[in-house]
């Protein structure tokens, strides 16, 4: 099977990217052109997203509500959708993806869409928060086009280890969820498609954001070191 062309594809995450405070269009058009540097993320992250979205589903099917931890009001159903992939015409020709964590339906009828994030929840301090606010913003662009509309809420649910452990016999560790509503503005998705086409586009890698200490500063000096 061919490898697919990354150029022509993006997630909602990635765009999200653009969002940043320190974000690098050169990083973008090199892991766009050339793959992802390698890196590892821990995969206790992933396994705690999967437990948060098996005890919303758990909870529902077995008592017709959410579970207590997490405060949703008004939802009527779980959707089983599994992934976004939106062809994007106007904007170079590429797919749009996503997997959003939870969807659920509303009493009115209308959509909420949901992301967990195992992370310290703070009201001012997150500098990921315009990543993922594009990022959730991005599923309800993109969303619509498969069926599922109107959007009218999204939000992201912080899932914040406490300081301590419960006891120290069983080394058990609670969490806590906060919520944290975000605007719904699905309109930036197609200024920021733009944007991103416009730097892909380009046959040369952009120049670097001065403060970049991503692949930026790896290639620099790996340059540096083989006297390339």
């Amino acid at each position: 099977m061919p490898k697919q062309d990354q150029t022509k594809i993006i997630s909602g995450k990635d765009l999200g990217a653009l969002a940043l405070e320190d974000f690098c269009q050169r990083c973008f058009w090199l892991e766009r052109h050339n793959g992802k540097a390698p890196g590892i993320f821990p995969g206790i992250f992933s396994t705690i997203d999967s437990l948060s979205k098996k005890s919303v589903k758990r909870s529902f099917l077995e008592r017709g509500i959410l579970p207590d931890w997490l405060k949703i009001e008004n939802v009527k159903g779980i959707v089983d959708f599994k992934k976004i992939s939106m062809p994007i015409k106007d904007y170079g020709d590429w797919i749009l993806t996503g997997n959003p964590d939870d969807i659920f339906e509303l009493k009115d009828g209308s959509f909420h869409i949901v992301d967990y994030k195992t992370a310290r929840f703070t009201e001012t301090q997150d500098k990921l928060l315009p990543m993922y606010e594009i990022q959730l913003n991005a599923y309800a662009y993109a969303l619509p086009y498969q069926g599922l509309e109107p959007i009218s809420k999204l939000t992201l649910i912080y899932c914040e280890p406490m300081a301590e452990l419960d006891d120290d016999n069983s080394f058990r560790l609670t969490f806590m969820s906060h919520n944290k509503e975000i605007n719904l503005k699905p309109e930036t998705i197609s200024e920021l498609l733009k944007r991103a086409r416009g730097i892909l586009d380009n046959k040369n890698p952009p120049s670097p954001n001065p403060n970049c200490k991503e692949i930026c500063l790896w290639v620099d000096d790996l340059s540096k070191k083989l006297n390339l």
